[in-house]
């Protein structure tokens, strides 16, 4: 399945070196991450190595969890979001929906 994520986030990598994610929730790990903001975008830097964001794509049910190293950063307007090259997808987990 981590095979299948990476194949379809290299499939819409630009050639700037960034790869963007349309996006119905973003979660960036407490405490890792600086944000900076830059009318209408928002950029999210990771402050230490394994910092990670979840990423609830639109139109799925499940979070994938991007870990960055220190410097990497994500870029925000509305629902999408640029990531530097170099981020690392883990296996997406299911969304927990309470009744």
């Amino acid at each position: 399945m981590t095979g299948a994520l990476f194949l379809s986030l290299t499939m819409f990598a630009d050639t700037l070196g960034f790869v963007e994610q349309k996006f119905s929730h973003l979660n960036f790990e407490k405490g890792k991450w600086s944000r900076t903001e830059q009318p209408p975008c928002y950029t999210y830097t990771a402050n230490q190595d394994g910092a990670t964001v979840d990423v609830l794509r639109i139109g799925m049910n499940n979070l994938v969890p991007f870990r960055a190293t220190k410097g990497l950063r994500v870029i925000v307007c509305g629902s999408t979001a640029a990531f530097d090259e170099g981020f690392e997808a883990s296996a997406p987990g299911l969304l927990k929906t309470h009744p």
